[in-house]
């Protein structure tokens, strides 16, 4: 069974695609940033910060920002998956192929056919 949800939390939890997405604009490690490109989602007033859910033959992925939904179907929408080694070169921390999120995500998840699914999830948070 597949489905989607939104958690809120109290502080920013980035995800496996944070570090990948949201570029650090005044220092050298995301960690260590504090301005980014996009920048970070803001907190939602009363509720925390957005976190985005998606279960999908028992796996959950997780997103915390709009901007990480818009590059992973970007992404799982190419036939043929880029490898990590092609992403890590594009990526503004080069050659850190080993801790690209694309090497961490689960094998059972990337065909296609089960990649289509977790498009058809995402798309819905941006009905919402």
């Amino acid at each position: 069974m597949s489905k989607h949800w939104i958690e809120y939390t109290k502080e920013y939890c980035p995800s496996p695609l944070s570090s990948e997405v949201h570029i650090p604009l005044d220092c050298e490690y995301w960690n260590g940033a504090t301005k980014y490109d996009p920048p970070l989602p803001a907190s939602v007033v009363g509720e925390g910060f957005k976190n985005y859910r998606i279960e999908v033959k028992g796996f959950v992925l997780a997103f915390s920002s709009m901007e990480e939904i818009d590059h992973c179907i970007e992404i799982f929408s190419q036939r043929n998956l880029p490898t990590t080694t092609q992403m890590s070169q594009r990526s503004w921390a080069k050659g850190y192929q080993h801790t690209h999120w694309l090497t961490k995500f689960p094998g059972a998840l990337k065909p296609f056919k089960q990649r289509s699914v977790i498009i058809k999830l995402l798309n819905k948070f941006k009905n919402t």
